[in-house]
């Protein structure tokens, strides 16, 4: 089961640039945007956009063309930021009368701005924070969180270079004790991967985080064997877009590890993989 943010918040917005007119109306997890081009302009529908979306309808009946769109924050190549006091929405209203890379001859910039609630968690789908239910009763975590891990990162947009402190999870109840491992993890621009998919490695071969070959990436000491603290490093990988980070997570019993239940950065002084776990060390450097 994924646990999901719910915001309900109705947003209407109107502006206009020349004698073109946009009113937009926000809602919790979608646009309605209409769109009154200059009466001076006779504007190809097919050349207009939303993001990379076209006009759900359009009109011409008062000699203005209409456009209209209604499209999910979702769709359309929508952006989200995440601030301290605001969940924003973002996108650009596109006329091109000819194809890229030629520039658009008018654009509009659209914004759908919400308060944040303090105790709002962005969706699991939209690789920020949450929750899923396994097996046996288990409910796993991961999120993204701030520097010192003492709660939910205020963001989700990282320069490249920095660091991005995520936190993994399993809520044992009364399951017998478990250890975590991040088995495989990497990034796409995608939230459902497909065959076709570029992605970018970061945790591979059971729990090798070949990340921390070039970069700064780590796994950090564990607090309780429950739970994993990894620290990645913003990498050059959809820079602009937004970032899926895909993982798989396997919990066991600590008593009974295998070769591929490790945890384990890249050394460079030593020029070889180490356990991050101390109990692994013994073998996990000879399987990554």
């Amino acid at each position: 089961m994924i646990f999901w943010g719910v915001l309900l918040v109705l947003t209407v917005v109107a502006f206009a640039s020349g004698s073109d007119e946009v009113n937009v109306t926000c809602h919790g997890d979608s646009v309605t945007l209409t769109w009154t081009l200059n009466a001076s302009r006779d504007a190809d529908p097919s050349r207009i956009f939303l993001g990379n979306c076209h006009p759900s309808s359009y009109s011409n009946h008062t000699g203005r063309g209409v456009a209209t769109f209604r499209a999910l924050f979702r769709d359309c190549r929508f952006k989200r930021v995440v601030t301290g006091d605001h969940l924003i929405y973002k996108n650009m209203l596109a006329y091109r009368p000819s194809a890229k890379p030629n520039p658009p001859e008018i654009f509009h910039e659209v914004l759908c701005v919400f308060d944040r609630p303090d105790n709002w968690i962005p969706p699991l789908f939209s690789s920020s924070y949450g929750a899923v239910h396994g097996y046996g009763g288990l409910h796993f975590y991961i999120g993204i969180m701030k520097d010192d891990f003492s709660g939910p990162a205020q963001s989700t947009s990282f320069p490249v270079g920095s660091q991005i402190p995520i936190w993994a999870a399993v809520d044992q109840q009364a399951h017998m004790p478990l250890i975590l491992f991040l088995q495989e993890c990497v990034a796409a621009t995608v939230p459902e991967m497909g065959a076709s998919h570029q992605v970018y490695p970061l945790i591979t071969n059971g729990g090798c985080l070949v990340d921390s070959k070039e970069g700064t990436s780590k796994f950090h000491p564990r607090r309780r064997t429950s739970e994993m603290f990894l620290s990645l490093q913003a990498f050059d990988f959809g820079v602009e877009e937004d970032v899926y980070i895909h993982c798989k997570i396997a919990v066991w019993d600590p008593k009974n590890l295998n070769r591929q239940m490790k945890a384990c950065n890249y050394v460079k002084e030593l020029g070889r993989f180490t356990g991050a776990d101390s109990k692994c060390c013994s073998w996990a450097t000879y399987h990554c």
